[in-house]
Formats: structure tokens, C-alpha cells, sequence
């Protein structure tokens, strides 16, 4: 089968900017090539290879020095935004500098890349053309009208499920009734089947599909559902309502490596300000984002175990999905048009470059369910959370040791029990709390309980 469309010469959403350090750099991975992305003198995002051309050390591992260039942790090598060389420490002689720094084999490939709507993209393609190719194509961008009234964050995540499993996944509506029971009103005993569920206008390599459907509850039954997919990751979904109401889903599957995926979103809906809690108010906006998101984990959890385990089966089935699918509904729709779009334009999955794509891995719960890799370490707002619930979980800790020794002296020295008594109190209190903290640090490494059966309750009994 020919390939039309082509992986690489694309943009790509790899983070949205606000998960950034411009101080330092990043390492990143997409279609299996390892990048470095920093900021330089000028203030421009740089995506690199994330490689030194010396010895080949990771240039993530290195720093920006105080002329804004990146420098390499292993020997001092530096490099400016367009990856030409501009100091090697070891070598004294000015001839010879100016000779390896204008040398091709000292040089490191860069990408194009934009900022657009809070994400920083990639064009995907190293050929000599690639800056002025990517010119000639714009990102597939959330819809303009919709910015204004955006209040939400993007949230991303890097999961250990694969790109094909993904983006199927988000055209398959009518599972979140049975899969997300007990969440935002889905139920079993609220589904009804979708009735209308079809094409609009023409499937192409570049410009993807658009798919209409109709509800899938009691809820949203009248409601009319637009989901637009925009090579290489996009999935834009329109939901208007009888009532007027409308939502917004953007959605972005960004192929990592082999059977990782990072997924970016934004939700946007019609709906009256919620009425904030005073105290969380309070607290700094960086641990209320992060106490946000640790508390959010159990629909992805289920969507994770229901794709991973789809992919197990998927890994020992010697067929083709048509053969190993059933799919007699109109609600499978959505996902017979993605893999056909697949399979026609796009050679059945995405093209890694320069790596081979692993046999596939089960994987155990630990790292399914592990958090740190898929969003913490990713995220600013979580790490700092880490780092201040760790300060004050220490402080809790001190605490309740100097109130206990100052409790011991008062009972020796004999001082009367209702003195006594008040630093007893505040020491139980702040043990309490240390011991609270423990279990709220937890909730950004990692969904396995740990005390108790270390089993993830998906559901509740």
C-alpha cells in the first residue's frame, strides 16, 4: 500500500508552554526521536536533536549559560538556537576553534517550531527543506471563537498506551456510559443507542474526516455531536444541545515512542461560574492546580485499563482489525472511519523515525497506574505542589518532635496537667496532619494504594 501522508512533515502540539522551565532544558520524545527543547537568547523555543555530535550525550542533561546558549553537561560544547557550535572548551588554539565550530559534524539538526493558543509545536521533518516546508502548513488549531471564552488549562499527560489505541478511543462516545460509571452521570441505565452516527464530506490524507452523531444518554439524546479529525493528532469535538448549551472537547494524540502517547486537552462548555471554596481559594494557585489534578485521575485510570487491556489482546491476535473487530452498531462509526483513514493514508500506524517499533510489553499495574511519569514530572504545577507538601510535612514532623520533649519537660518539672495538655494537642494535631500529607504526596506518584491490598479501585463496590 502506497503512504500519502506524511508523518514527519507535520506540526506537532509536543507541550503546552506553561509545562516549560525556560531556565533549563527539557528532554522530549516524538515519533521516537529524543529532542531537547530550550529557550534561547532571543527568547525562541528550540527543539533539537538531543544528542551532542561530541560523544553523543544527552543534551537535556546540560544547562543554558549566561550567553544563552545550551551547553553540554559532559565536556562544555555549546550551542546557539540554529545548532551551529559556537564554543568547545579544550580547544585553546583560535584556528582550530573557529574551524570545529564551523565544522557540518559539529553542528546539531533543529526543528521548526511556533507557539500557538498556549502549545508549543514541532514540525517533524530534519530535511534540508524543512524550515521552508513548514510554512506551507498551519497546526490544527482549537477554533478561534472558542479562546475568549477559555478558561481551562491545558492538560497533558504522557500514557502507556499507543497512539492507534488512543485516538480510536476518542471516537467511540457511547463507552463512557459503561466505562466511567459513576462519573459526571455516566451510567449503564442511561444509555440509549446513538441513532444517527455518519461521514460528512470527503476522508483525505491532509484534511482527515469529519464525523455527526447524536446522543448517547438520556441526557444529551437531542443533542447534535460534530467530531472533526485533523491529521496527525487532532480531535476537535462539538457538542450542541437542544437547550442552546454547547462543549467543547480539543483534543491532541502526539505519537511519543513505541506504546506511549502524550495527550493534551482542553475542555470548554456553557455553563454558570461554580461558586469557589474560600480556603482552597486561599492556598498558592500553583498547589491548587496540583491538588486539582491529583484528585482527577480515576477516569483516565479507566480508560488506561480498558485500552492497555485491549492492547494485550490486540498483541497476541494474529489478524487484521477487521477481522479481530465486531462491529455491528452504528455507534462503532467513529472508530471504523479513524482506522480506515489509518490504513488507506497513513501506512496503519505511525512512522517512528530512526528507531525500531518495540515488541509489544504488558505492562504490571505499578507502571500502568503510575502517575510521576505519566503527568507529575511533567507538570510545574504538581512538582512544586511535591516540593511544598514535603516542606510542610517536615515541618509537622519537627513540630511534633519539639512538642512532645517540651510535654516530657513540663511533666517533670511538675507543671499542672491543663498545661500540659495544650502542647500534647498541638503535637496529635500536627502528627495527624504529617501523616495526611503522606497520603495527599501520594496521589501525584501514583494510583496504587499504599496501604492495604495494592489493588486500584476502579470502580466502587
Amino acid at each position: 500500500m502506497i503512504t500519502s501522508f506524511s508523518w514527519t512533515k507535520q506540526w506537532y502540539p509536543i507541550t503546552p508552554v506553561s509545562y516549560l522551565e525556560p531556565s533549563y532544558p527539557t528532554p522530549m520524545t516524538l515519533l521516537g526521536k529524543k529532542l531537547v527543547i530550550w529557550r534561547d537568547k532571543h527568547q525562541k523555543w528550540v527543539a533539537m536533536d538531543d544528542s551532542c555530535p561530541h560523544k553523543l550525550a544527552q543534551l537535556s542533561l546540560g544547562s543554558i549559560n549566561e550567553n544563552g546558549n545550551l551547553m553540554c553537561r559532559h565536556h562544555g560544547w555549546c550551542f546557539d538556537g540554529a545548532g551551529k557550535c559556537t564554543n568547545i572548551p579544550m580547544l585553546s588554539d583560535e584556528k582550530a576553534l573557529k574551524a570545529a565550530c564551523n565544522s557540518e559534524r559539529s553542528q546539531v539538526t533543529t526543528y521548526p517550531t511556533q507557539v500557538l493558543q498556549g502549545l508549543l509545536w514541532i514540525w517533524a521533518d530534519n530535511s534540508p527543506t524543512a524550515f521552508k516546508d513548514s510554512t506551507s502548513k498551519q497546526p490544527a488549531l482549537m477554533p478561534e471563537s472558542q479562546l475568549d471564552s477559555s478558561l481551562t488549562d491545558w492538560f497533558m499527560s504522557e500514557v502507556p498506551v499507543g497512539y492507534t489505541v488512543s485516538v480510536e478511543s476518542s471516537f467511540d462516545p457511547s463507552h463512557a456510559q459503561f466505562l466511567h460509571k459513576g462519573i459526571a452521570g455516566f451510567s449503564p441505565e442511561r444509555a440509549i443507542p446513538i441513532q444517527n452516527f455518519e461521514v460528512f464530506g470527503e476522508i483525505s490524507a491532509e484534511d482527515g474526516f469529519t464525523l455527526e452523531h447524536s446522543g448517547y444518554n438520556i441526557f444529551n439524546k437531542d443533542m447534535d455531536a460534530t467530531r472533526k479529525f485533523t491529521p496527525p493528532c487532532s480531535n476537535t469535538t462539538s457538542y450542541k444541545y437542544s437547550n442552546g448549551k454547547s462543549a467543547l472537547f480539543q483534543l491532541y494524540f502526539v505519537p511519543t515512542k513505541s506504546g506511549y502517547c502524550k495527550q493534551i486537552g482542553k475542555f470548554i462548555a456553557d455553563s454558570l461560574p461554580q461558586k469557589g471554596n474560600f480556603w482552597f481559594e486561599l492556598l498558592p494557585k500553583y498547589l491548587q492546580t496540583g491538588l486539582k489534578h491529583s484528585s482527577s485521575y480515576k477516569l483516565s485510570n479507566q480508560d488506561l485499563s480498558m485500552m492497555h487491556s485491549q492492547a494485550v489482546n490486540e498483541s497476541v491476535v494474529n489478524k487484521t482489525w477487521q477481522k479481530s473487530y465486531f462491529m455491528p452498531s452504528v455507534a462503532d462509526i467513529g472508530i471504523v472511519t479513524f482506522r480506515k483513514w489509518l490504513d488507506e493514508f497513513a501506512g496503519g500506524k505511525p512512522a517512528l523515525q530512526g528507531v525500531a517499533e518495540a515488541p509489544f510489553q504488558e505492562l504490571s499495574d505499578e507502571q500502568l497506574y503510575d502517575i510521576w511519569h505519566r503527568h507529575t514530572k511533567h507538570c510545574p504545577s504538581c512538582r512544586q505542589s511535591l516540593v511544598m507538601i514535603d516542606k510542610v510535612k517536615s515541618f509537622c514532623q519537627t513540630l511534633t518532635l519539639g512538642l512532645t520533649i517540651l510535654a516530657l519537660l513540663l511533666i517533670v518539672i511538675n507543671l499542672p496537667i491543663n498545661i500540659v495538655i495544650t502542647p500534647v494537642l498541638i503535637g496529635i494535631l500536627s502528627l495527624i496532619c504529617s501523616y495526611k500529607l503522606d497520603s495527599i504526596r501520594e496521589r501525584f506518584l501514583s494510583s496504587i494504594p499504599k496501604k492495604g491490598l495494592p489493588v486500584v479501585e476502579l470502580y466502587e463496590n
